[in-house]
């Protein structure tokens, strides 16, 4: 199955970049973090398992991460965008494995930026809409657009979590810089601009490879 791959330091805008390239292209977005997420919200097995280690930013164990793909993936989508996963190289070895990997883009964002806008980030507990108090700010403040309920902070974007999240990221995660680019798939993006600046890069350099 082909899939594109967006990663990069927490905030750095995947889940806005996977879910404005699946619609454009008619891909499946699947987004890791908020499937595990969602276990937990609804007090699963699973959810249960991996609540702790969630709320205090570590990273999930790989074998749980491709029970959990492998249970909610379907043979007739065209493709698949990846947000959140693969973080570590065992996940990267599982993906180019299992998948036709057609690009990997690597979100670059500064530290010091990403903090600011994980802090500014709210979300809806009913719908999940998606929130920035600077960028994407809701009509009334405080209050989501779709539905009216009150808007809340993400239960791991705490200070502590945020933190732990950092140290996973750059212990793991930023490898796989290194580990795309040795296979010719890696693209780097410059994150610190406009969501449209970013969208527009990404499709001119898909375009350009005949996607």
């Amino acid at each position: 199955m082909q899939c594109i791959v967006l990663f990069g330091i927490q905030g750095s805008g995947k889940g806005t970049q996977a879910k404005r390239l699946s619609e454009a292209l008619g891909y499946s977005h699947i987004n890791m973090g908020d499937l595990l997420r969602d276990h937990v919200a609804r007090n699963t097995k699973l959810g249960s398992k991996v609540e702790d280690i969630i709320s205090v930013g570590a990273l999930v164990d790989d074998h749980v991460i491709f029970d959990l793909l492998e249970s909610i993936l379907q043979d007739h989508v065209d493709g698949i965008i990846f947000d959140g996963f693969p973080r570590t190289i065992v996940q990267a070895d599982y993906l180019v494995h299992y998948f036709e990997v057609q690009e990997v883009y690597f979100l670059d964002l500064s530290e010091e930026e990403a903090i600011k806008r994980i802090s500014s980030r709210r979300v809806c507990p009913e719908c999940a809409a998606n929130y920035n108090i600077f960028s994407k700010k809701p009509k009334v403040d405080g209050v989501c657009d779709v539905c009216g309920t009150q808007l809340e902070m993400r239960a791991d974007d705490t200070p502590e979590a945020i933190h732990r999240r950092f140290e996973q990221y750059f212990e793991q995660t930023h490898q796989l810089i290194d580990y795309f680019e040795d296979l010719g798939l890696l693209y780097k993006v410059n994150a610190a601009r406009s969501e449209q600046e970013i969208f527009e890069d990404i499709r001119d350099h898909l375009s350009k490879k005949g996607y």
